[in-house]
């Protein structure tokens, strides 16, 4: 009899298990990905709180139709945003800004997305939302599929290649992927723009100069992270401050610098500060009108000049 139960207990052990094999954390994902020959499905999730990652994760990840299709082509790690304050306070705050930073790289602005990886680690889809069925999502990891197939063609034409023409492949390759994933490729940018120095195809700013940026702007969370919730007057003034030895730097990239220079907009407002957060924030917009930012900061100086400024200047 206990026999039976044991065999009982593995059974129902063995259908509950994830479809595909799961690593802790990205770098034994990427150990694993190498020795077994697997892509990388990285689901970014809130387990604790998003309905819809939830429905993915239980409904389809772990379903025997995504097994049958991918079990043998993938290793999953989860990138979680919890919202439990103790699973909150059970990550250290190096691993929540490396979280964060991650998801803005990828431009994904809602909980669930999927980013697939080669075995190095080099994304090739965004796949953004939940969907209903197995059947309904799978269609979308085979889109990814065909685009790191794409991709891996063009590459491999690229090396038999020379001068603008070996250029011109490694760009093909590069645009078949989502545009998030393309300034990854920093060896394969660097080496476009080293055979178009007139930038005719437009990769000129990626490569090592969006490495630049992305770290830059890692080390500007870095700087904000110690003192988000810290309100204090003291607080607010030495965020000021060391904004401003951050912004003297003068190898910071435009929207690296408008992003600082909003943050101390904030800071100033929070002293209330206003023609210094004013000031700060027509900078910053001027800086970079057509980034990402640039609408909420272009909303808090219009809201500015039209609402406030005529009161300060009666």
């Amino acid at each position: 009899m206990k026999t039976l139960t044991k065999i009982g207990a593995l059974i129902a052990l063995a259908m509950t298990a994830p479809a595909l094999p799961e690593a802790p954390n990205m770098e034994t994902a990427l150990t694993q990905a190498v020795e077994q020959k697997r892509d990388i499905f990285v689901d970014f999730t809130g387990t604790d709180w998003c309905t819809a990652c939830i429905h993915l994760r239980n409904k389809v990840i772990e379903s025997e139709a995504f097994e049958k299709a991918y079990g043998e082509k993938f290793v999953l790690v989860s990138v979680d945003f919890p919202r439990n304050p103790k699973l909150v306070a059970q990550i250290p705050d190096d691993e929540k800004r490396r979280r964060e930073n991650l998801l803005t790289s990828y431009r994904i602005e809602g909980l669930p997305g999927v980013v697939l990886m080669d075995e190095q680690g080099q994304p090739y889809e965004i796949i953004h939302g939940a969907r209903r069925t197995p059947e309904e999502y799978m269609p979308l990891v085979e889109a990814g599929l065909k685009k790191r197939a794409e991709r891996d063609a063009a590459f491999a034409k690229a090396a038999t290649l020379t001068g603008m023409e070996k250029a011109k492949m490694l760009a093909a390759g590069l645009m078949a992927l989502p545009e998030p994933c393309r300034d990854k490729y920093i060896a394969e940018i660097d080496a476009i723009n080293a055979e178009d120095p007139d930038n005719t195809l437009g990769f000129k700013g990626l490569g090592s100069d969006a490495s630049s940026r992305i770290k830059q702007t890692e080390e500007l969370r870095e700087l904000l992270g110690k003192f988000r919730s810290r309100l204090g007057q003291d607080d607010i003034k030495r965020s000021i401050q060391e904004l401003d030895v951050f912004l003297a730097r003068t190898d910071l990239h435009p929207e690296v610098r408008q992003e600082a220079l909003s943050a101390k907009g904030d800071s100033y407002a929070l002293q209330r500060d206003l023609m210094n957060m004013y000031k700060c924030y027509k900078e910053a917009l001027e800086l970079a009108p057509e980034s990402r930012a640039a609408r909420r900061i272009r909303s808090n100086v219009e809201h500015f000049e039209q609402n406030i400024l005529p009161m300060l200047n009666k």
